[in-house]
């Protein structure tokens, strides 16, 4: 292989494959990246068995050829090029890099030895906007359960139906679900679980720039393709829960309030909150929201913020994580929250949209 690229170029694709790299995997191949001459371009590819990643750059190929490399290595070296330009050549198992005044070998192992990415031959099943999707994620995938006991509330739940996707997730103590428009109708309903370290990685990889991203399917895998990148999964067996039957319906008081604000007082009322991560929330008429945490050890705190509430006076005790999660990733400035009474599930939404909602099942005191 013989291929000069220019350095910008070859930092992004190898940002794009490397995040997938294991370290110190005892199959050597899967902490490598291939790197490959494909039809006129450069394509890098990388897997850890659960997750592939192919990204194609432009280069000027002169022969063509195969190899993998240790993804750290090569990633921190080109990272720290000053040069414009750098040359790839090949010599049984090595690399050869050359940029100005810059001569490097990189011992690495055959192209053969590489696993098989599997590739999805199917048409697009859906298409949504990349920045779309991108905000949706942010405001879902950290709600999913991180024990992988129960996989399939370790997953993201996409939903396709008509010209919308709806993406959830919960742990059974919350619940974030967002709903996007679909660049075009499916052609019938499709509901998948894809493992969040997936999702958690298409949302790293898409940056600004992008356009639309292509989802495809097969039986047990699915493709995300964007520009020049591929990312494709597989996806999660099994039944997800019945959500929706838990959504309740009417609330017996709705708080409008500050967003930043709320976060401040749930901020300060955690440093009181240690030891039990509950915090009481009290909305009350013509006051408005009470935010108030206590611990033996560290005293007391109470903060009165201003918000508007309609309905019953109302109260009950949170995991403060659980409400800052939410918080944190939604730019509106002022946010709803409903309640029902302390033993019930609360609702935040943002105001002004209805495409968004989080669940919060209060604390048992």
């Amino acid at each position: 292989m013989k291929v000069v690229c220019t350095k910008e170029n070859l930092k992004k694709g190898l940002y794009m494959v490397g995040r997938v790299v294991g370290v110190g995997n005892p199959l050597q191949v899967l902490n490598n990246i291939l790197i490959k001459t494909d039809s006129g371009r450069v394509k890098l590819s990388s897997t850890n068995l659960e997750i592939g990643v192919n990204t194609w750059v432009g280069g000027k190929i002169s022969e063509e050829g195969a190899l993998t490399v240790p993804a750290r290595i090569i990633n921190e070296y080109i990272n720290n090029l000053p040069t414009e330009k750098v040359s790839l050549s090949t010599k049984e198992t090595t690399l050869n890099l050359e940029s100005d005044n810059y001569h490097t070998n990189i011992n690495g192992l055959p192209a053969d030895d590489f696993p098989l990415i599997p590739q999805i031959k199917e048409e697009a099943f859906a298409k949504v906007d990349a920045d779309e999707l991108r905000d949706a994620l942010s405001e879902t995938i950290w709600a999913a359960a991180t024990n992988e006991s129960q996989p399939e509330i370790s997953g993201i739940f996409f939903s396709f139906e008509e010209n919308k996707l709806t993406i959830a997730s919960t742990d059974r103590y919350r619940l974030a679900e967002r709903k996007c428009l679909l660049k075009t109708r499916v052609r019938e309903k499709k509901e998948v679980i894809i493992p969040s370290r997936t999702i958690s990685e298409l949302y790293k990889i898409l940056g600004s720039g992008l356009k639309d991203v292509e989802i495809y399917f097969s039986e047990s895998q699915v493709l995300f393709k964007f520009n020049d990148t591929e990312l494709i999964s597989r996806l999660i067996d099994g039944q997800y829960p019945d959500y929706a039957q838990i959504v309740p319906k009417e609330f017996k008081t709705e708080v409008v309030v500050g967003r930043e604000d709320l976060m401040h007082a749930l901020r300060a009322a955690a440093l009181f909150a240690s030891e039990s991560n509950n915090i009481q929330l009290e909305a009350v008429e013509k006051k408005g929201l009470v935010i108030k945490a206590s611990s033996a050890q560290a005293g007391e705190n109470t903060t009165d913020i201003q918000a508007g509430v309609q309905g019953l006076n109302n109260s009950a005790v949170f995991n403060h994580r659980y409400l800052l999660d939410c918080l944190n990733v939604l730019p509106e400035a002022r946010v709803v929250l409903k309640l029902i009474n302390d033993n019930s599930p609360a609702m935040i939404v943002p105001e002004g949209r209805d495409n968004y909602l989080y669940i919060a099942m209060p604390t048992k005191i």
